[in-house]
């Protein structure tokens, strides 16, 4: 297992794992949910943050309040891995009908990873979408051409089908960059990664893997 996998990625305990909740009062509703087989989501942790433990959360649907519960755990406490469900995958599942025809436009576009509500709806069964709710994705770019013309695509899927797709540029270091904030084509912009955030300049995000444009 890698010593900090991405942010985002699913992470599956094993059955006497060790781990502590950052609210002692919250670690009924923690046991509950991983009694059931239920994953956690790796979380970014603070670049001075002493505690070599991986910080997860647990994102609790609308009706336990949307709380986000915090705890960390060795790594060696994580029995499985894996990268958040794909586009097809989530609706292999079932969406809500009304919300069918835009995924299925968004698929079109470019191969994307889900998470926030629909993927924890799609994970656990619990109704996390609401008529409010946003499509949350994330997308492995290479270069700038692609982040560019994914950007502009995007734009037009929220004009077309008047929703709002929230989401992540991944770059191939392991860096993030919200893709509405790099559309605004600022010189700089917010990279998150797992050991924090930082604001780097835009026209190299994609020069560590020697492909600008």
């Amino acid at each position: 297992m890698p010593d900090r996998p991405a942010r985002h990625t699913l992470a599956w305990l094993s059955a006497t794992a060790a781990w502590r909740a950052d609210l002692p009062a919250q670690e009924p509703r923690l046991a509950a949910w991983f009694a059931q087989g239920l994953p956690a989501m790796v979380a970014r942790r603070a670049v001075d943050d002493p505690d070599p433990r991986l910080r997860l959360g647990v994102p609790l649907p609308p009706s336990e309040g949307r709380l986000r519960v915090a705890l960390r755990v060795a790594a060696h406490e994580v029995r499985l891995l894996q990268p958040p469900p794909a586009m097809d995958e989530v609706l292999a599942r079932g969406v809500p009908d009304d919300w069918r025809g835009a995924l299925q436009a968004m698929q079109r576009l470019a191969p994307a990873r889900v998470f926030g509500a629909f993927a924890w709806q799609h994970l656990s069964g619990l109704p996390y979408v609401h008529p409010r709710s946003d499509i949350d994705l994330l997308w492995q770019i290479s270069n700038t051409a692609q982040a560019d013309t994914l950007v502009q695509h995007l734009q037009n899927w929220e004009g077309t089908q008047a929703r709002r797709v929230d989401g992540e540029l991944c770059l191939a270091d392991g860096g993030a960059v919200n893709w509405r904030e790099y559309a605004g084509g600022s010189r700089q912009v917010l990279v998150k990664r797992t050991e924090g955030a930082a604001l780097e300049l835009r026209d190299t995000l994609f020069n560590a893997v020697g492909v600008g444009a």
